[in-house]
Parts: structure tokens; C-alpha cells; sequence
């Protein structure tokens, strides 16, 4: 038993909040679009080798996309762990399709039931400066890596977060820029680990806790626990990263569907200004009196154990 959680605060949506003046709306408009028209800054030299850890559970239909997503990055010093917790799929066959030196799988003996376990498995793999994550749904812009590498190594932080697109199944009209939050992330703060980049040793300090140990989910509580330790991560103004929410695709892990996966990767490798033209998206679709709702933070039972939060998530998407 513990204390109720915190609820995992909404993102902050693009132009919304009584406390977002014009000004603020339109600089904050200005720099993602000349993000988006200038690319990633310069690859240092060296360019420090990073360690991208992608966690999976039986759901190879999307985890081919995620890994062509970290092959198409333009930063390519990186070392590509694939950890599947327990798996029993043809995940290891989809792995080993690419054939890329870079590319190596590892399928934990035990289940961990959620990122925690795959993560610090990968952690503890890592020959790189930095770890990033990509979520086996999710995908990033080929920009992604260089992006948040050149402005960790400019800065001289430890970790950092790029801005996140949160999408919602076709017909649910959810289209939500995450990551961008008025001043610093405050604790308890949700940042989708698909957006996140780290020095290697914080997580080796900071292992990933088992959703049962904790009364926040595993990834609020393990950047709480970094930022304890080091101070806010840099934001990073740029869309870098696009995380299809499976918690508002019931039963996701049960039909296991790819197809949005798929167009949106073909839309990242081959569509003109692809970001600048989903910026403008963002925008008429936050204005447009049709844009979908978050649906509303699930109360705490009367007595909650700790983990409710993940094991209520863990149903939604069909796991239990």
C-alpha cells in the first residue's frame, strides 16, 4: 500500500492556457518553425556514441518501424539495443531482418511487465556517453538524435528533452504537442521517455523501478529522481518525436495494429517540410473548435496499492 500518486500532469497543449499571452504564443511559433527550417545543429567532433534502448513486449508489427526510425537518423554514432521483456513473438526475426552491425537484440528470461526492466537491461549493455529511448510505438524524426545530442553537448547538461507529438487513433481528433511546458519541468511531470536523452551514468545511478515499488508510473518517477539528482532536463524547442498513446488505443496489445506507424514513417522519410507542415497542423487544429479532448485523469481508488496507475494502464491496453 502507499500514498495516492500524483496524476500524470496533460502537456501542455500548443496556444492554450489563460496564462499564454500572444507574445509568448508567437515566439514560441517562431522558434519550432525555424527549428524545423534549419535542422539539427552542427554533429560535434567527435561525435560521442549514444546508446538507444528500445523496450518491447510481443508486438513485432510496430517494432519494425520503430527501428527503421533510429536507422534513418542523420547522427550516426549509435548502438541500437532492442530489449524484449520475455518475449515470444517473432520479434527476434524482425530484429535480425535489418541486418545492421549496430542493431542487437536481447530477450530478457523474465518479464517485467513494463519498460523498467528492458531499460535498465539495456543500461547496464551501454558503451555510449548518452541513452536514448524510443518506444517500441513510437517514432522519431530523423533529425531527433542530432538534435538533442548537439544541444546536450552545447550546453553541457545532462539530460534533455526534445518536444513530443502525442497522437491520438484516427477519428479520435487528439493531436497534442507535448514537452512544452511554461518555465522548467516541474516534479511529477510526465515527459515520454521517447523524447529523452541522458548521460549514460545517470541511469546506472537512477535504475529503473518496477511499477510496483513506486506510487508514480516507472518513467515520472525515474526523471523525478534524475532531476533530484542533477536539476531540470534542457528543453529542447523542436518536434523531434511522435508517440502514438496506447493507452488511448484499447486492446492495442492484443490486435496489434501498425498501420499508423507505417504511414507516418513513410510521411518522415519521404514528405517536403514535413515538420513545418505539421506545426501548422498543430495550430489550426488547437484553434479549430473540433479538436479532441484528453479524456479526464482517472481517480485514485479508495485504498490504492502502489502501481495502480500502470496496472489500470496495463488493462486498457489488453496486457491483463
Amino acid at each position: 500500500m502507499g500514498p495516492p500518486p500524483r496524476h500524470r500532469v496533460d502537456p501542455v497543449q500548443l496556444l492554450s492556457g489563460p496564462a499564454t499571452t500572444a507574445v509568448r504564443r508567437g515566439r514560441v511559433l517562431r522558434d519550432l518553425v525555424a527549428a524545423a527550417r534549419r535542422g539539427p545543429p552542427p554533429i560535434p567532433d567527435p561525435a560521442p556514441l549514444v546508446s538507444v534502448i528500445v523496450a518491447t513486449y510481443n508486438y513485432s508489427s510496430v517494432l519494425r518501424h520503430a527501428i527503421r526510425s533510429v536507422l534513418d537518423q542523420t547522427y550516426g554514432n549509435f548502438e541500437l539495443f532492442v530489449v524484449g521483456d520475455a518475449c515470444s513473438d517473432d520479434s527476434e526475426e524482425v530484429v535480425a531482418s535489418f541486418g545492421d552491425p549496430r542493431v542487437t537484440w536481447i530477450n530478457r528470461e523474465q518479464n517485467s511487465g513494463t519498460q523498467s526492466g528492458p531499460n535498465n537491461t539495456g543500461i547496464e549493455r551501454a558503451a555510449g556517453r548518452y541513452v536514448a529511448y524510443l518506444g517500441h510505438d513510437d517514432l522519431w524524426h530523423p533529425w531527433h538524435l542530432a538534435t538533442l545530442v548537439g544541444e546536450l553537448e552545447r550546453a553541457g547538461a545532462p539530460i534533455a528533452h526534445g518536444l513530443v507529438e502525442l497522437l491520438g487513433p484516427p477519428g479520435s481528433r487528439r493531436k497534442i504537442l507535448g514537452g512544452l511546458m511554461p518555465g522548467d519541468r516541474g516534479l511529477g511531470r510526465w515527459l515520454p521517455p521517447t523524447s529523452v536523452v541522458h548521460l549514460t551514468e545517470l541511469g546506472r545511478q537512477n535504475p529503473w523501478r518496477n511499477y510496483a515499488e513506486t506510487a508514480d508510473p516507472p518513467d515520472v518517477d525515474f526523471v523525478d529522481r534524475v532531476q533530484r539528482q542533477v536539476g531540470p532536463p534542457l528543453r529542447v524547442v523542436a518536434l523531434t518525436s511522435f508517440k502514438f498513446v496506447a493507452t488511448w488505443r484499447p486492446n492495442c496489445y492484443v490486435d496489434r495494429p501498425a498501420h499508423e506507424q507505417a504511414a507516418w514513417l513513410e510521411r518522415l522519410e519521404h514528405e517536403p517540410r514535413m515538420l513545418e507542415r505539421e506545426l501548422l497542423s498543430l495550430v489550426f487544429h488547437r484553434v479549430s473548435p473540433f479538436h479532441g479532448k484528453l479524456p479526464p485523469p482517472p481517480a485514485p481508488p479508495s485504498d490504492p496499492e502502489l502501481g495502480w496507475l500502470t496496472t489500470r494502464a496495463r488493462r486498457i491496453r489488453g496486457l491483463e
